[in-house]
């Protein structure tokens, strides 16, 4: 393991005999050195890997013990070492009391050097991991998070409204939740939320393969509703960047510190978003009872599917602005699409969202019809409980959480996150039966010959709307 040193030098030939040691250390590297405190405090910011700063004691124009006092407050991770030619207790009290680690005589011999730099880089790491870790509200378990996409059929299907939702109801139940806007040339998720913030995803594609929680407290922001928000670039253009090996970094990275990554991928497939199809752990595609919508589920779905990104079958379809008097009712759309449809709809209830789409604040959507429904989503796709821990077999725990959603969800109750035995939105007999299921009884989800009935449009299948 290598450290990295910082050093204040007053005079050039003391630069030259710090380094001349820094040569021979196996454990630690001289990354620079600055001749003042202003350029030395400078550095500091722009090296943020830095372990250990030493400061000399003569460096100038600025008092040493300011200058060390300035950077405790703006870095508190570093390590400071007084490099002094007096070893006298007040220079022992003026180093401690302005924030310094210790205080190391300016003729120190090698063997002495790496062990002070050696340990005071032991405790800047281990106070950074700390600092990284209380930042991100981190998990401690250490449990691999799970990852969900959620894509739309086509624009205005309401894919961004769903994965705002769902992750606002599991983070009032006490998930740890990030909500990451894929949706890279026109994501829509800072007017959802009302927020402003100037670093984004592509902050993180030139991180290299190991991005950091340091990184990632940089570049996330932290939504005091709830979940923590990764935004798509400001600029659309900047979306280009993100890469399909940028997109698994970033995922990953958020899944090791997650319990639930909810990605919203809008309407369109790039490389991008079929990585994070791919990866996740549950894949969502919203769609509307119509036609159009319809076909751009099968257009998208054929897609994945051609590209080996994912079967149709291990896709949820999510209905949106669903009624009774709709005329495509969701036993049909399963027939459609072959997959597996939510039991819950999202009810057609436009003015509903208003307040908080025009507000920027979900929680100021107060009809009780969305807000359940959100509920019973989330239950659904097992949303509310914790993963399961290394090595228990499953993704996750029980599907109805032990205690209540939170103030977000209060009015859904837990019979209504229960699965309903009573079909009240046409939904109860939508749903795939497992394949288990399937071969006790004999049957499949479609008819013999593996294609669907045909509609009244005269189609079979998924071809049924390609004309």
């Amino acid at each position: 393991m290598m450290f990295r040193v910082l050093a204040g030098m007053p005079t050039s030939e003391a630069e030259l005999v710090l380094a001349a040691r820094f040569e021979e250390l196996g454990s630690a590297e001289l990354v620079a050195s600055r001749p003042t405190t202003s350029a030395l405090i400078d550095a500091a910011g722009e090296f943020p890997e830095i372990d250990v700063v030493l400061i000399h004691q003569e460096l100038g124009p600025a008092p040493v013990f300011d200058a060390i006092r300035d950077l405790s407050h703006r870095h508190p991770q570093l390590a400071i070492l007084l490099v002094s030619p007096t070893m006298d207790p007040d220079t022992f009290t003026g180093a401690m009391e302005a924030g310094a680690r210790g205080v190391l005589p300016h003729d120190s011999g090698i063997a002495e050097l790496e062990t002070r730099v050696t340990k005071a880089a032991e405790w800047s790491r281990t106070l950074r991991r700390h600092l990284e870790s209380a930042s991100l509200d981190l998990p401690a378990s250490g449990v691999r998070g799970r990852i969900m996409a959620v894509s739309g059929a086509k624009g205005g299907v309401g894919a961004t409204t769903c994965a705002v939702h769902l992750a606002m109801v599991a983070a009032a139940a006490g998930r740890v939740v990030c909500l990451v806007d894929l949706d890279l040339q026109t994501g829509d998720l800072p007017a959802f939320l009302n927020l402003r913030h100037r670093r984004s995803i592509s902050d993180l594609v030139d991180a290299g393969d190991d991005i950091t929680p340091g990184m990632l407290a940089e570049t996330l922001y932290v939504d005091h509703r709830g979940p923590h928000v990764l935004l798509a670039p400001e600029h659309g253009e900047r979306g280009e960047d993100v890469t399909a090996r940028a997109t698994r970094r970033v995922l990953n990275a958020l899944r090791s510190r997650y319990e639930l990554v909810v990605v919203d991928c809008g309407s369109t497939m790039n490389e991008a978003t079929a990585m994070a199809v791919e990866l996740a752990d549950t894949a969502v595609v919203t769609v509307t009872p119509d036609v159009p919508a319809l076909r751009g589920a099968q257009r998208l779905m054929g897609m994945w599917e051609r590209l080996q990104i994912r079967s149709h079958e291990d896709v949820y379809s999510l209905v949106t602005r669903h009624s009774r008097k709709n005329e495509i009712q969701p036993d049909f759309l399963q027939q459609l699409l072959g997959t597996r449809v939510l039991r819950t709809p999202v009810p057609a209830a436009y003015r509903a969202l208003e307040p908080g789409e025009n507000n920027g604040d979900p929680t100021k959507v107060t009809d009780e019809g969305l807000r359940k429904a959100f509920a019973r989503l989330a239950a659904e796709l097992d949303l509310l409980s914790p993963p399961a821990p290394p090595g228990s077999g499953g993704k996750g725990g029980s599907t109805t959480p032990s205690g209540g959603l939170g103030s977000f969800a209060a009015l859904a109750d837990r019979q209504a996150l229960a699965p309903s035995t009573r079909d009240v939105s046409g939904f109860l007999n939508a749903s795939v039966p497992d394949p288990a299921h399937r071969a006790a009884n004999g049957s499949s989800a479609t008819p013999s010959g593996g294609r669907p009935a045909a509609g009244p449009w005269g189609g079979g299948g998924r071809g049924g709307f390609d004309g």
